[in-house]
């Protein structure tokens, strides 16, 4: 096998390749609504609860250090009364705040749709290729 025949089989081999791997262009110009919004509350509650853990962690770890202990004694020392940081307060706060952003993110991934699709009807859609190797 000479040297010209080697390249012309690997030219074809490429070829062939590149005919394997089809490229096809889809436009995103439409989410629907409420499927924003089982979505977006879905990922929001999964953050609460990610919330609600981070807290109760970071209590443990710095209760266990002693942190709150030198910080009630410093606000003690300069404003005459402290602050009790006891885990249910510390959990309440953790699950008022979980709430608020699951209220939050879910009203805020439907504006999201409805600016989406409010653009997405001016400009024609977000174009996307996707190709299979």
């Amino acid at each position: 096998m000479s040297f010209v025949s080697k390249v012309k089989s690997s030219a074809k081999e490429n070829r062939m390749q590149t005919a394997a791997s089809k490229q096809v262009k889809l436009k995103l110009v439409h989410i629907d609504f409420w499927s924003a919004i089982k979505v977006g509350f879905t990922v929001t509650v999964g953050l609460g609860i990610a919330t609600i853990a981070g807290f109760i962690f970071l209590y443990l770890v710095l209760s266990a250090t002693g942190l709150f202990a030198s910080m009630n004694g410093l606000l003690t020392s300069v404003f005459g009364a402290g602050i009790d940081l006891s885990l249910p307060r510390v959990i309440s706060f953790g699950v008022g705040l979980a709430i608020f952003n699951c209220l939050v993110g879910t009203v805020l991934s439907g504006i999201g749709a409805l600016v989406f699709n409010l653009i997405g009807r001016i400009t024609g859609g977000l174009s996307i290729g996707f190709t299979n190797n």
